[in-house]
């Protein structure tokens, strides 16, 4: 792991060990309505349809294995599973994360077909071919080398197996990310992966920014909530928006190892 993958692991550590957020899941709710998918806590900008969405394109039978890289806290990995009748494994940088992933399938019932465990997109530590299907939800931009992290998921899965996740395409490099990629396909086919579907989020840009504005009009109910100096909150809220500001469109990927 080199130093710049480190210091996003201690960033992410520090951020799941934290309680929940009543303010973020407020502004989440109002700027989703009935596509913000409460139950999973999410982590990241995951609609209700593309959850289902998911479900249906990782094409997992009853008893089958899902990998969720880059799980967080584990909500939207234990929705899709679930909905799958699938086991679960999920993979995450984060310590803190992965002990919330382990407590949140535990208070679900889920414990008995589901393991949470520390890895990298380019090791998660999985063994080789043990997966059916490997999904992924706003997690890849931390990814230092993309090409890897999709070999990984090659390595991992079983012939045949699906990749179904979310990232953004940039046009510009954001300070104070890993790179970043103009487009995954070339990266996906370097791994020997079947592109089926490379499609635009809808609303996605209107949604992050909406969230970023809120949150920002809520910066001191966030600094009271988490004891954070809102001029910290202030500016790692602005440069979110500078990141955003450098995207060129959030997608949905769905491919296929041969």
């Amino acid at each position: 792991m080199d130093e710049v993958e480190e210091g996003w692991r201690t960033r992410f550590t520090e951020a799941f060990a934290r309680p929940a957020s009543s303010v973020q899941a407020r502004v989440w709710a109002e700027v989703y309505g009935a596509e913000y998918p409460a139950e999973v806590a999410p982590f990241s900008y995951i609609s209700v349809s593309e959850l289902t969405r998911f479900v249906a394109e990782v094409g997992l039978r009853p008893g089958d294995t899902l990998a969720d890289v880059g799980c967080g806290q584990g909500g939207p990995g234990l929705w899709v599973a679930a909905r799958a009748d699938a086991r679960l494994v999920g993979v995450d940088i984060a310590p803190t994360a992965v002990a919330a992933a382990r407590s949140r399938a535990d208070a679900l019932g889920l414990a008995d077909r589901t393991a949470f465990q520390v890895g990298t997109f380019a090791e998660t530590g999985l063994p080789a071919s043990s997966v059916q299907a490997v999904m992924s939800v706003d997690a890849l931009l931390f990814a230092p080398d993309k090409v890897a992290a999709f070999t990984e998921f090659a390595r991992v899965l079983t012939p045949g197996g699906r990749l179904v996740l979310t990232t953004w395409d940039y046009h510009t490099q954001p300070v104070g990310r890993p790179p970043q990629l103009p487009d995954h396909r070339p990266a996906l086919a370097d791994a020997g992966f079947t592109v089926h579907a490379y499609e635009e989020t809808d609303h996605w840009r209107s949604r992050v920014t909406r969230v970023n504005d809120l949150l920002l009009a809520a910066v001191d109910d966030l600094a009271a909530e988490t004891g954070a100096d809102p001029a910290d909150l202030k500016a790692s809220l602005r440069e979110m928006q500078a990141t955003v500001d450098c995207m060129t469109r959030r997608v949905l990927i769905v491919a296929e190892r041969p």
